[in-house]
């Protein structure tokens, strides 16, 4: 998603920004001071403005696939984080409703292992199985989200891991139109493909929900400490 056109992202991100908040309090059962913090992903800058108002930063790197504002001020990288170089020495590595877009996830893990210097952390939240099933459940695409075992599996091959939590939000919409212009405005889960929006689709859409306009998020939290031996 191109942020600098996604004016209405924030407004829409309601699971994202709380996921984003869900992220730094587990940071800072562990630490509350870092020296050089790289964020991967950083977008609109949800993340990012969480971070700067709770964390002690000395130097904040921010990544994303396309530039935006929030990126004035700061070192910034624009790329893919699987293709660019990272720098070197990282404190902590830190991302949110990111990671579900990678594939395969274990290239990532191990380039942030490379890039953290000796008891470096990792920490994350990213989308996991069984999220938006509401919708997926008719529309039968949607991204493979992975399960939290499996997320847990990839980064213990390269960390130790501190910690790793699950939780979900529930969006609820007054409608079927609010419910897909939130997916929209925050890019989680485009409808295309096979599956074409129309005036038929929308008639079954509407008969599937109900009348129970929700999508839930499924996240899971991890933390994990770069080996210092």
């Amino acid at each position: 998603m191109r942020f600098e056109n996604a004016r209405n992202y924030d407004e829409f991100a309601q699971a994202q920004n709380w996921a984003a908040k869900s992220l730094v309090s587990l940071i800072e059962t562990f630490r509350g001071e870092f020296g050089l913090v790289y964020e991967i992903g950083c977008g609109s800058g949800l993340l990012t403005k969480v971070l700067l108002e709770r964390l002690v930063i000395e130097h904040l790197s921010l990544n994303d696939l396309y530039e935006s504002q929030i990126m004035n001020g700061f070192y910034s990288q624009i790329g893919d984080i699987c293709q660019i170089e990272m720098p070197k020495g990282l404190d902590l590595v830190v991302s949110s409703s990111v990671f579900q877009w990678i594939d395969p996830l274990e290239v990532l893990a191990f380039r942030i292992q490379q890039a953290l210097k000796k008891g470096g952390i990792c920490a994350f939240a990213m989308l996991s199985e069984g999220s938006l099933h509401e919708l997926s459940s008719y529309t039968k695409q949607g991204l493979n989200y992975l399960a939290p075992e499996q997320i847990e599996h990839i980064f213990s091959k390269y960390f130790d891991v501190l910690a790793m939590r699950t939780s979900s939000y529930t969006s609820q919409f007054s409608s079927l139109k609010e419910l897909l212009a939130s997916l929209k405005e925050t890019g989680v889960n485009n409808i295309k493909g096979s599956f074409v929006l129309n005036k038929a689709s929308i008639a079954g859409l509407e008969a599937h929900f109900n009348g129970a306009y929700e999508l839930s998020y499924n996240y899971t939290f991890l933390v994990a400490q770069k080996g210092v031996k």
